[in-house]
């Protein structure tokens, strides 16, 4: 990339280190640490900055440029990471930021820590090539506790309710650079529950009653019935074609011990939603399953509780900071960037639904939620200067 000069990109570079060294395990650490590092470097940059907190150890930092009366184009990303798992299986230690070719290691190098630096490279280079070409504001965004259900509760949430969100468009720095996710499949996670009466599993109590008493086999009988159920594909036409509605059991507890008949039993199950099937349909279909179950083991009683819900979402494909993003794509890297939707949900339903259209883009790499997590050096300066052509089309 010839936009930054090399001190730029080393400086970029040495700040993205700093960022994966910074530990932000979503739910072992907070994102203090991280919002400060953000904070301090935008700083050296002369930019403008702010620390904003719901909670005071899990802040958003905000980093502008450009006039303030209205925001162009929000950058977005997240400073919270998913745990590392067993470091015996990665190649370099998972905070060290350790380079290898054209590579970074570390958790948090491609989901989100890779974005944000091609975020602020693109905001550097802005203030010193292109500060007056800016008619709206370019503001990057460092939200907290996307990992935990992407509920954005101290993020975009909490910055929509005091009144800093604001723009014409976003983009989500997530991966990758020859595509962008310009919506999400839904996620819906519920909690059964199975109730029954404990038996001592020798007794002649046992031996001579019902057998739906007993929570576990109950609730089996309910997961089974769970995983046959099938509702309609999306219409060839739709961007959600290739997405299904998808039901996956993924938790189960149950029994007190190895001669006591199971008195109650939980399961947690997550859904993948898609446009197409409303939410009721799919509802409708389990609450009738349970039902069913429940009709045939008497004994046995059954309850549904929600605890997430994130609906699906998807922008117009001719939004203008889509048609920006495409653009600066064909001018930068000379390809036509693929335009789909994510099987995996993220914080744009909400940004959709506070009427910002957003999508994603960033740099590229592997790893994201998976060992040996890492991204591609020289495609953080591809993406900055994509960033960057984007924020002037849809700001000057």
């Amino acid at each position: 990339m010839t936009m930054l000069t090399e001190v730029q990109i080393q400086t970029t570079l040495n700040f993205t280190q700093k960022m994966i060294q910074t530990p932000s395990v979503n739910g072992q650490h907070n994102e203090r640490a991280m919002a400060e590092e953000m904070i301090a470097f935008a700083n050296s940059l002369e930019l403008d900055t702010e620390i904003l907190a719901l909670e005071e150890e899990r802040p958003c930092a905000l980093v502008h440029l450009g006039p303030k009366e209205q925001t162009g184009l929000l950058l977005i990303g997240h400073m919270d990471t998913v745990p590392v798992g067993d470091e015996s299986n990665w190649e370099y230690p998972p905070f060290s930021g350790e380079i290898s070719g054209n590579q970074m290691y570390g958790r948090g190098a491609i989901d989100n820590k890779g974005g944000i630096a091609a975020a602020m490279a693109a905001l550097w280079w802005l203030r010193e090539n292109a500060l007056e070409e800016l008619k709206m504001s370019v503001t990057l965004i460092g939200v907290p506790d996307e990992e935990s259900g992407a509920t954005g509760r101290l993020g975009i949430k909490y910055l929509q309710e005091i009144g800093k969100l604001q723009g014409k468009g976003a983009i989500y720095v997530y991966p990758d650079s020859d595509r962008t996710n310009i919506g999400h499949r839904g996620v819906w996670r519920i909690k059964l529950t199975t109730r029954g009466q404990s038996f001592h599993s020798g007794s002649l109590d046992w031996q001579d009653t019902d057998r739906s008493h007993n929570a576990v086999t109950g609730m089996a009988e309910i997961i089974g019935g769970l995983e046959r159920l099938t509702f309609p594909r999306p219409a060839a036409s739709s961007f959600f074609e290739d997405k299904e509605t998808v039901i996956t059991p993924t938790v189960i507890t149950g029994g007190s011990g190895p001669s006591m008949v199971p008195d109650i039993c939980e399961a947690h199950v997550d859904m993948r939603l898609v446009p197409d099937v409303p939410r009721k349909e799919i509802e409708d279909a389990i609450q009738g399953l349970v039902a069913d179950v429940i009709q045939r083991r008497p004994s046995l009683q059954a309850s549904v509780e929600t605890e997430t819900y994130l609906p699906p979402t998807i922008i117009p494909d001719d939004a203008e900071v889509l048609t920006a993003l495409r653009a600066s794509v064909r001018e930068v890297l000379d390809i036509d960037p693929a335009v789909q939707v994510s099987g995996p949900a993220n914080e744009s339903y909400l940004l959709n639904g506070y009427g910002i259209p957003t999508c994603t883009y960033g740099p590229d790499g592997a790893g994201a939620h998976a060992n040996n997590e890492y991204v591609e050096i020289d495609s953080i300066f591809k993406v900055a200067e994509v960033y960057a052509q984007t924020a002037l089309k849809l700001c000057s």
